[in-house]
């Protein structure tokens, strides 16, 4: 048995032991079978009216998933915004005289943000190519490794064929102790319900820029993390995203989103 008070033995064990599932047999079939639960007869449901067409919800209409891009250069303020508008500081609140509590726009279990934000930029205005550190107090990139990194991160995303052409690649990481010391085993969850949160704003804010974007949860957890410089058991990488200059129509999948 794990003592009680361990709150990260056992999210460690399932995290390094979910790497992705190799069923190439799914991947090879021509349709995408969805399913939806109906728990009455069409006749017996209550019907709502139609969504109304808000900024917002058109704007959400737009997004989807993009699996092929221009090579295009990318203004440094759509960087700014996205990174600012997915991952920076939105407000702050005094405490006490000596003590600021800051916000983001993405919610997070206790006001902790376990998240990290590192990217790989092409093409970005100003910005060298290269694999950098988001610092969010400061809004500003910290660079770790420069030039053209596609061959040294190739292997470590299983999408890295559709995101070749990508202006960024932005890499989401947890430092699971950050939550897990509050919130115990929970914890976990609470950080991956979290990098939901910040990928979707980031693709909303994308999709508002007329860029393409596609989450990424497939990627060798022991690649990326080597690629991104971190331990992989206090700090990993949980989540990735692709954003650049998209060919749509066309180069989303039927059945996927």
């Amino acid at each position: 048995m794990i003592p009680f008070e361990d709150c990260t033995t056992l999210s460690l064990l399932f995290h390094l032991n979910s790497e992705p599932w190799m069923n190439t047999g799914a991947y090879e079939q021509s349709t995408y079978s969805v399913e939806y639960r109906e728990l009455l007869a069409a006749e017996e449901a209550l019907n709502l009216p139609p969504p109304a067409p808000t900024p917002l919800l058109r704007l959400m209409k737009t997004r989807s998933s993009c699996r092929q891009y221009q090579r295009r250069a990318m203004p440094l303020e759509t960087l700014s915004s996205l990174l600012g508008g997915a991952c920076g500081l939105t407000r702050f609140t005094e405490v006490s005289p000596h003590v600021k509590a800051f916000f983001r726009a993405a919610p997070s279990a206790g006001g902790l943000f376990p998240l990290e934000t590192y990217l790989t930029t092409q093409d970005v205005e100003g910005v060298p190519d290269g694999l950098y550190h988001y610092a969010v107090r400061n809004h500003s990139l910290e660079l770790i490794k420069g030039g053209s990194l596609f061959e040294e991160r190739h292997g470590s995303l299983l999408a890295d064929p559709f995101v070749q052409d990508a202006n960024l690649v932005v890499f989401l990481t947890a430092v699971f102790m950050r939550t897990q010391r509050k919130y115990g085993p929970r914890g976990y969850r609470y950080v991956l319900l979290e990098a939901g949160h910040v990928a979707q704003n980031l693709c909303l804010l994308a999709a508002e820029q007329g860029l393409g974007s596609l989450c990424i949860g497939g990627f060798v957890d022991s690649k990326l993390n080597r690629f991104l410089k971190l331990d992989g058991v206090r700090e990993a990488a949980v989540y990735a995203v692709g954003v650049g200059h998209g060919n749509l129509p066309g180069s989303e999948v039927p059945g996927r989103t």
